[in-house]
């Protein structure tokens, strides 16, 4: 890996600048883009990993601006953020987007994020901060037969900082549009083999203002965004020995309203923790075991009115409110072991998860089946809450071979079995041939499968006439086929371009009834094409297309808010060793609504960026970042079938960090 991240670095030799610095961190550049972890949970060469996989190293994160997960997710190609109704986003993955994003998993240091009541991590982690990132790995494509469930569409791992990449203390303030204020303090020191490093994080902002000209009643106002966001995050490291703990609490405002209904009554409150305790050691020679233990709780607390006065009718002159609240836990044990041969990796592992959630608690001034009003806020009974306290019990079992039959040709074959004890057991193959034909070309076919389990909301919800649960569900399935290149044969220009068709069936959907059903498919074809041209000094130039056409069984149109072409542009321009400057754009065509919708398609848009990052300023240890988001104020919306959401206007942010 030492070599190749060398021999990669040698055209840079023919653009060097007087100072040495330039050239030590435009090699960390390029070597930071020689591997992937995540496509097979194994440190690997990304050129020749069965996947498609994208990586935003913490470079590249700085010198871009991005703040969150999804400011940092525009750069990757096949994915798109869309605003929903409330303060969540959803990650569109090839054509594929739902509410909660539950068909993609995102992982912390390769620990699950994704909830159980609706199935998705967006809820807690979209905005995730990303001053402790080291990296952000996206493996585009299924990943069951590794990760199991929601690693369907995609799957992100964002990799945080260790004590070494931090050796001391960092503090930052921000503060910029809407009243945003940040801080953080990030800190890492390593005592002999003992390493520390961890992330206090403190977000507060009132929000853009998007105003709605008619609501779902009718209504026309000003949405409530505001934000508080807490993040913590603690890694330590004896000998092998590792404790991971991570702490989030959000409170966010109605946006657009829960039911399409603007408010400034509701508040969404999630606090969740992880804490994950493990042992990873080559025990025998090219055999490493990881061996780790977890407790996860997310702990939502929704005060919400749903309604305003005087609706559903005149007599529910409170309108329609609710507060709900409950538990959920998974407590797991994992074991992984690693075997690497000279030309044999070989990965096998088994799994346990007992999956809760417990205590559910609502208070409303309504009955939620017949929609009568209370005279006042009332604690519902065990017999009229929307779900009541479920569990179920995971347990998987894994491997993955991978060989190189010739220093030019690898092939990968992978499988996991996954058992559920509500629906019982799912097996989903990974297979991949890996050709490097030259020193320029390299050629991939991937196969993979996985599944989405339902979500616990999906199975038992109920007292709800809209939206009720069936226990007798089936998870969803997907069959992917993605064809690859990788060239390389201009100096200092990589090309990469897959052509995937993926299969989507038994989707999970709420039929005329409002019951959950498996049924109807999904067929999504489309191509990914990538460009990056070095141009020395640390300047380069990022560009990626999306074409996709998701068509349904039903109607062979695309989903609600979906763009048939997608596109990215990025330009980083470093003046010297102190000033980079960093300007991207993204384009979306038009996008289509549903049938239902009879308004005219969103027209096309281009969002651009830009950020200045100024280093050693005043103080060799200052560094000052000036972010423009929305830089030409372009007015553009997301599809709604009630009211569109415009999406914020120009913004600014200014960042001072130093480092004792």
């Amino acid at each position: 890996m030492r070599i190749l991240g060398t021999v990669l670095t040698l055209p840079a030799l023919l653009f060097s600048s007087s100072f040495e610095s330039t050239l030590q961190e435009e090699q960390l550049w390029l070597q930071e883009e020689t591997f992937v972890i995540s496509a097979s949970k194994f440190k690997e060469n990304i050129k020749k990993t069965p996947a498609s996989v994208s990586v935003i190293d913490a470079q590249m994160i700085e010198t871009m601006g991005a703040q969150t997960l999804v400011d940092a997710l525009r750069a990757v190609p096949g994915l798109g953020i869309h605003q929903s109704n409330m303060f969540i986003n959803e990650i569109e993955s090839r054509g594929v987007k739902t509410w909660f994003s539950e068909k993609v998993l995102i992982l912390l240091d390769g620990h699950s994020l994704n909830s159980l009541r609706n199935g998705g991590a967006t809820v807690q982690y979209d905005k995730i901060p990303l001053d402790n990132v080291e990296r952000i790995e996206v493996v585009r494509g299924p990943a069951s037969a590794l990760y199991g469930e929601n690693a369907f569409t995609a799957l992100i791992n964002i990799i945080t900082k260790d004590a070494k990449d931090i050796d001391g203390i960092e503090a930052s303030i921000k503060g910029g549009s809407f009243n945003t204020k940040t801080f953080n303090l990030l800190f890492g020191k390593t005592y002999d083999e003992l390493s520390i490093s961890g992330n206090i994080n403190v977000v507060q902002s009132d929000g853009y203002e998007p105003y709605i000209a008619a609501d779902a009643v009718g209504n026309s106002g000003i949405a409530d965004t505001s934000s508080k966001r807490k993040n913590m995050h603690l890694k330590m490291n004896y000998r092998g020995l590792y404790l991971m703990a991570h702490y989030s609490d959000r409170e966010e405002g109605a946006f657009f309203g829960i039911a399409n209904a603007l408010n400034h009554d509701t508040l969404f409150n999630y606090e969740t923790f992880f804490v994950e305790a493990g042992y990873k050691k080559e025990v025998l020679m090219d055999f490493t075991v990881h061996l780790r233990a977890y407790y996860d709780k997310n702990t939502p607390y929704n005060t919400m009115q749903i309604l305003p006065a005087g609706f559903p009718t005149s007599d529910h002159i409170n309108g329609l409110r609710a507060v709900s609240a409950w538990e959920s836990s998974k407590t797991g044990i994992e074991l992984v072991g690693t075997y690497q041969g000279d030309n044999v990796v070989f990965i096998s592992g088994m799994m346990f998860e007992k999956q809760n959630l417990d205590k559910p608690s609502e208070i409303g001034n309504f009955d939620p089946l017949t929609m009568a009003p209370y005279a006042t806020m009332t604690l519902l009974s065990p017999e009229l809450r929307s779900i009541d306290a479920v569990d179920r019990n995971v347990y998987a079992f894994y491997g993955e071979l991978m060989y190189e039959l010739s220093n030019s040709l690898k092939v990968t074959l992978g499988a996991r079995y996954d058992h559920f004890s509500e629906f019982g057991g799912t097996i989903n193959p990974r297979t991949g041939v890996v050709w490097e034909a030259n020193a320029n070309n390299i050629f991939k076919i991937m196969y993979g499968e996985a599944f989405r389990a339902p979500t616990f909301a999906e199975l038992y919800n109920q007292n709800n006439p809209s939206i009720i649960g069936n226990p007798d569900l089936n998870p969803e399935k997907i069959k992917t086929v993605e064809l690859g290149w990788q060239n390389s044969s201009l100096d200092r220009v990589e090309f990469k371009t897959t052509l995937f068709y993926n299969d989507i069936t038994d989707i999970i959907s709420i039929d005329q009834t409002g019951l959950h059903q498996n049924e109807g498919s999904i067929e999504v074809a489309g191509i990914e094409a990538e460009l990056k041209y070095n141009l020395g000094k640390g300047s380069y130039i990022l560009a990626n297309y999306t074409y996709q056409d998701p068509q349904n069984d039903y109607d062979k149109t695309l989903g609600s808010g979906i763009s048939k072409h997608k596109a990215y542009v990025g330009l980083n321009y470093r003046f010297n060793e102190n000033y980079n400057l960093f300007v991207d754009a993204n384009y979306r065509s038009e996008q289509n609504r549903i049938s239902s919708d009879t308004k005219e398609p969103i027209e096309s848009s281009i969002i651009a960026n830009a950020t200045l990052l100024v280093k050693d300023l005043i103080d060799e240890d200052l560094t000052m970042r000036f972010s423009v988001n929305n830089l030409f104020d372009e007015k553009t919306y997301h599809t709604s079938t009630v009211a569109d959401y415009p999406l914020p206007e120009r913004s600014f942010l200014v960042e001072l960090k130093y480092k004792f």
